[in-house]
């Protein structure tokens, strides 16, 4: 996508109109106060609980706003993705609602429970290449190549706004906002959900955070362009990978957000024990990121209100026992 583009994207207007069109597929998914996190920062800590959100995790907002705005004629030619995990069961749930199924490309490095969670649910799953990025750009290659219609999980206005009708919600139940957490692999929530924010309260901060392991939108917001990254293994798997050299969210980022903070694997695990232990609640490692960012900044926060969205719940039941044991 050109810059020209980019710089003409009307964030607020995408997500009011995500908004509208997906409202009677997606379900408003609540706040929790966490004392144990306002007492920590000595500030007010809310959690968005989009783990909740179908499919479970936040990845159903954008690929139900982007199937729903494809034509008959459109659907029909075929629908081709790419996913770590949790934008495949997305799109697969989205395409139901048109009575269609999509193909999913993954790569071989995907978790062995992960893989069986796609298949579980009767995707058609196609694996190719070892890394992310090889089954994304195969993906494009194939939708371009047969003429199928190609849903980028990020870089795509209406995936954007879809996105961002989570920071929608959170801005109707905590209008008195002062910062907000939100993972970030590619930058679809976070920029989505930061341009909705921004445009209501500029004074609202918004972070990013990756793990330290894939920090792709962090070094190329350093950069000023989208880079290639060395990548390690990391829990926070569905947030890892390379980005589009053209994704239209490295500008957004450099539009709305304060910071991408990283995180180590241990203040990954920590936060992931940190939600079970306090809120009971199962996160996998890239839905804890929000609350592992909030408080590697709490010296930033002491006095205000802030939220951290938990994004995400499909962990693996041996890594989840592991890390909580």
């Amino acid at each position: 996508m050109s810059v020209e583009v980019q710089q003409q994207l009307d964030v607020p207007m995408l997500v009011q109109q995500a908004y509208e069109r997906t409202k009677g597929y997606l379900s408003p998914t609540p706040l929790e106060f966490s004392r144990y996190l306002s007492d920590r920062i000595g500030g007010e800590v809310w959690l968005k609980l989009d783990l909740m959100q179908r499919t479970g995790s936040f990845k159903y907002r954008g690929a139900i706003n982007k199937i729903l705005s494809l034509t008959e004629a459109e659907l029909d030619r075929g629908v081709v993705s790419a996913s770590t995990g949790n934008y495949a069961l997305a799109v697969a749930e989205a395409m139901r609602h048109r009575g269609r199924q999509a193909t999913i490309y993954v790569a071989r490095d995907m978790d062995e429970s992960r893989l069986g969670i796609l298949k579980a649910a009767g995707l058609d799953v196609v694996i190719f290449g070892d890394l992310a990025w090889d089954a994304e750009e195969e993906a494009r290659r194939v939708g371009d190549t047969e003429g199928k219609i190609y849903v980028s999980p990020y870089n795509d206005p209406l995936v954007v706004g879809g996105q961002g009708t989570c920071g929608y919600e959170i801005s109707k139940q905590l209008p008195d906002l002062d910062a907000a957490f939100f993972a970030c692999g590619a930058g679809g929530l976070l920029t989505g959900s930061a341009g909705w924010f921004k445009s209501h309260n500029p004074a609202i901060e918004v972070y990013g955070v990756s793990p330290a392991n894939s920090p792709v939108m962090h070094e190329s917001m350093r950069a000023n362009k989208i880079v290639r990254t060395k990548m390690s293994p990391t829990l926070a798997d569905t947030c890892a990978g390379s980005v589009d050299p053209d994704s239209i969210t490295l500008d957004l980022c450099q539009r709305y957000v304060k910071e991408i903070v990283l995180l180590s694997e241990e203040e990954i695990e920590a936060s992931i024990r940190l939600l079970f232990e306090q809120h009971r609640l199962v996160s996998e490692g890239s839905g804890a990121l929000g609350v592992g960012g909030l408080l590697k900044r709490k010296e930033h926060l002491k006095g205000k209100k802030v939220v951290a969205v938990v994004c995400g719940r499909n962990i693996d039941l041996e890594v989840f026992k592991r890390i909580v044991a």
